[in-house]
């Protein structure tokens, strides 16, 4: 109802007036009124005849706000040579509101009252130098009434109520205190992007605030009790506060304390100071104990990581937290976690039972301290750890570190984290102790498999969302050797990651390899070459790919149900070419080599093997008595089908034709 500034308007053109005539219509015209942020013009004053008055005004400008064919009607008005008064009065505009006022000459006191149904305005106040002071009472008053009057970049409250008051006071000078407690129910607002709303907002606000010689003294109490709030990317309901206190000074907002409560998540203690000329933080102090990370991480934190490797992540437990900051900079930051964890909903990673201490400095060594109870990464479960670093500016040094997975153990050495032109790098170098297979492939959810896995690991590095291998990675598995070299691995916790390099595998045991994944019974050794590897999330998109026999001498068998396997690979019309139809009662043969090559490209694995004919490719080349030579007919696969034929390998359901 801020549309009672034209009530106040009209008192300085009635000021002007004598009595009227009570017989005969007066007429008065007041020439434009031209001020720093107010006009008026075309002002008409109509005294009627039995004591009724109307005004109009063809514009009237307050500050960025302008009316047109602006009309009050005075049922009675009157004059007696103190007081102006008004009594059923009434003002037209973009809805009836009902108007009466006195206004006292002599103390230049006025009393304004503005009705609209349920919705009550009372204006009272005295403007006489040099002292003058005025308060404004509402009722049910109406929020929309105030957008006309708000920042243009801000949402316009489409609905709401408010109640209270608000008092001010002052001189010549200026205004020298203020004081206000106002009430919001059904506050709603929206803008036309849909990215900012809010409905059915209820709050509290109390403000005092007095200007002592040019510096305000101030505080406030904000208590935001129900109602939702979308501002993107943030969604909150209400259950909020702010209690504050401060000063404000030649541009320069200071908050000496200040308690921030956050639903759910706990109170912050805070301090600081603002530059607004600047629009600058100069410097600020927070507290925060027993915070909950759950809601803390999924409303306030976690909306902003839309696509990053913790959009997915859940935390839980509490934390404590002690931060400084000063002249632009965070100068300290301590952080203790009590019973935390952080796990990825697509299992990528976890930790659970953490309890930490971390105390940065910008400018001293400081020692942090984690330790967790159990974890994951990509599915591989991680025992107790315990890790002692040194904190040095941005930078973290780790000498060692041990961490337990399965039955064996990863070990870090010299791992090395720094923050180098405006982006993290880090580095480490270690090995892995054996891990059976056993439980390895039971942990990835892979047919059972058989031996150890172990290696070393040279240096690995990280820069600019990469990272690489600088040298190769060295794994013992199926009594082989596994050497993987030029390595690159980008976004590995992203939305997609990507990885390249090579695969050279020697000596694998085609026994234990085999029997792992239920292929039927091969005797021998095995080599295999992946060169131009490329994954993209996981899966691959580009390789070239041979498996032959390894070089040497050494039991060579093959048996009846992996021919028929190897066959199906073929796809329809393999067949396994015997020597003699009556071989086909034997459950072992031999053979000389085996070989079997993929160049996949586009989704499509062009495949060859130890030898190729004008009718297809040999795969296993017959050797020995009795002796079998498994032929195939496809030379270009399909990706997904070639999966496929292994996965009803896998399952067992194959039966190739033999003849």
């Amino acid at each position: 109802m801020l549309t009672c500034l034209r009530g106040l308007f009209l008192l300085l053109v009635l000021l002007a007036v004598a009595p009227g005539a009570q017989s005969a219509t007066l007429l008065l015209s007041v020439a434009d009124i031209e001020a720093a942020s107010f006009s008026a013009r075309g002002l008409r004053l109509a005294l009627q005849e039995g004591g009724e008055a109307d005004l109009t005004l063809d514009e009237l400008r307050i500050q960025d706000q302008t009316w047109r064919k602006v009309a009050v009607h005075c049922g009675e008005f009157g004059f007696d040579g103190a007081t102006v008064r008004c009594r059923r009065g009434q003002m037209s505009g973009d809805a009836a509101v009902a108007l009466e006022f006195d206004y006292e000459l002599p103390h230049k006191r006025l009393d304004l009252a503005l009705t609209a149904g349920a919705e009550h305005w009372q204006v009272t106040g005295e403007f006489g130098l040099p002292n003058w002071q005025v308060e404004l009472r509402l009722h049910q008053a109406q929020v929309r009434r105030l957008a006309g009057f708000l920042p243009a970049q801000l949402p316009l409250p489409s609905q709401g109520t408010l109640d209270g008051r608000i008092a001010a006071h002052g001189n010549a000078s200026g205004l020298g205190a203020l004081d206000a407690d106002l009430h919001v129910t059904q506050l709603a607002f929206s803008d036309a992007s849909g990215l900012h709303a809010a409905e059915g907002l209820a709050g509290r606000l109390q403000v005092a605030a007095l200007n002592a010689g040019g510096r305000w003294d101030w505080k406030t109490d904000l208590q935001w009790q129900d109602g939702e709030l979308f501002w993107q990317p943030l969604y909150l309901r209400g259950g909020h506060g702010l209690r504050a206190a401060g000063k404000l000074r030649r541009g320069q907002l200071e908050v000496t304390h200040a308690t921030a409560r956050l639903a759910q998540v706990g109170d912050f203690e805070l301090a600081g100071r603002w530059d607004s000329q600047a629009g600058a933080l100069l410097d600020a102090d927070l507290q925060g104990r027993q915070i909950a990370l759950a809601p803390l991480f999924a409303t306030w934190i976690q909306p902003w990581l839309d696509k990053s490797a913790l959009a997915h992540a859940e935390l839980s437990g509490h934390a404590d937290v002690d931060w400084r900051y000063r002249s632009g900079a965070t100068t300290a930051l301590t952080l203790k976690l009590h019973d935390a964890a952080i796990v990825d909903a697509e299992h990528r990673f976890g930790l659970r039972g953490i309890e930490a201490s971390i105390p940065w400095q910008a400018s001293a060594e400081t020692q942090a301290s984690i330790r967790w109870a159990s974890g994951e990464l990509l599915k591989l479960p991680l025992g107790a750890t315990e890790l002692s670093a040194t904190l040095r500016g941005l930078e973290l040094t780790l000498p060692v570190a041990t961490v337990p997975i399965l039955d064996g153990q990863l070990s870090l050495r010299d791992f090395h984290l720094h923050r180098e032109s405006e982006a993290w790098h880090w580095s480490f170098a270690g090995s892995l102790a054996p891990i059976a297979m056993q439980a390895l492939s039971s942990a990835l959810g892979l047919p059972e498999m058989h031996g150890t896995l172990s290696g070393m690991i040279p240096q690995v590095s990280y820069a600019d969302g990469e990272m690489t291998v600088d040298g190769a990675l060295l794994f013992r598995l199926f009594d082989g050797t596994i050497v993987a070299n030029r390595l690159r691995l980008y976004d590995a916790f992203g939305r997609a990651p990507r990885l390249s390099g090579n695969l050279d595998m020697r000596g694998l045991d085609l026994d234990l390899l085999t029997r792992t994944f239920s292929f039927g019974n091969i005797q021998g050794k095995l080599d295999v070459s992946v060169n131009n590897l490329e994954l993209a999330n996981w899966q691959p998109v580009r390789f070239d790919a041979k498996v032959a026999s390894s070089p040497g001498r050494y039991r060579k068998k093959i048996s009846q149900k992996a021919v028929e396997n190897i066959s199906s690979l073929g796809g329809s019309g393999a067949t396994a070419a015997l020597q003699r139809s009556f071989l086909r009662v034997f459950e072992n043969f031999g053979y000389s080599q085996i070989g079997l090559s993929c160049v996949l490209r586009d989704g499509v694995c062009l495949m060859d093997g130890v030898s190729g004919s004008k009718d297809g490719y040999v795969i296993v080349q017959g050797g020995g008595i009795p002796a079998i030579t498994v032929m195939g007919y496809n030379r270009a696969v399909g990706w997904d089908e070639l999966l496929a034929r292994l996965k009803r390998v896998m399952q067992d359901n194959v039966k190739a034709v033999v003849k």
